[in-house]
């Protein structure tokens, strides 16, 4: 019998961080640090609560689905739910506070499963008084921007603090991609002061168009309001 025993199975991999990866680590926390502590993190969530902004339909289903899951688990277990929807801060969440992280029967790992797919991300986070929290955090909202406009906020927001461009090595505001911006920013002002269309309706649905455009760009979207502006503004003068 002993001949035939067979052997454990051990797997171990070190994946521990060697003094490259702390150096590295320490060039990535000053560059955190200095985007947090310096004007970096207020100008560029300034610039994007301006933005308007919209519901995104399939991720509230999944805040509304999620948030039923979690209170049939939380009421299963006695733990504590918590929901919110913040409309001045444009994000949403769930919580769920529990005495640890177990998750130990079908109902509840497959809340876990869920969240995994239905979430933006999924975080436990132990507290000081002992108990843990499960945060999932969920895209509710969108802002109406294009990634090229929303990289040229970014790119704005780390160019007005000059130590932080220095750190991540980045070239000075383009002129002409300031102008295009500009020069939208004033089309979508005249729609707000002059027509009955506001800023926002006319922005979703260039945004809207500009996937069918086979120029997707900054210059083509700003052709097309300016062509919106001018129908709009003819047709009140007709009326």
């Amino acid at each position: 019998m002993e001949g035939n025993a067979l052997d454990d199975i051990i797997f171990e991999r070190d994946y521990r961080r060697t003094q490259e990866d702390v150096d590295r680590t320490s060039t990535a926390i000053k560059i955190f640090s200095q985007a947090f502590n310096g004007s970096f993190i207020k100008d560029y969530i300034a610039a994007m609560d301006a933005i308007p902004k919209v519901i995104v339909a399939e991720d509230q289903k999944n805040y509304e689905y999620l948030l039923s899951r979690c209170d049939t688990v939380a009421k299963q277990n006695r733990w504590k739910v918590k929901g919110v929807v913040d409309y001045h801060r444009w994000y949403s969440y769930i919580e769920l506070t529990m005495p640890r992280a177990e998750f130990d029967d079908a109902d509840s790992l497959a809340l876990l499963r869920e969240a995994a797919e239905r979430a933006a991300t999924v975080t436990f986070e132990a507290q000081k008084d002992g108990v843990v929290k499960l945060h999932i955090m969920i895209d509710y909202f969108q802002e109406l921007i294009s990634e090229e406009y929303r990289s040229y906020l970014e790119y704005e927001a780390i160019s007005k603090d000059e130590k932080l461009a220095e750190m991540v090595g980045i070239q000075p505001l383009p002129l002409e991609m300031e102008q295009q911006v500009q020069k939208m920013n004033a089309i979508l002002d005249r729609f707000d002061a002059e027509t009955e269309f506001d800023r926002t309706t006319v922005f979703s649905a260039l945004l809207d168009r500009m996937p069918n455009e086979e120029n997707q760009t900054l210059d083509r979207m700003i052709e097309l309001a300016e062509k919106l502006l001018k129908a709009a503004l003819e047709e009140q003068t007709e009326e």
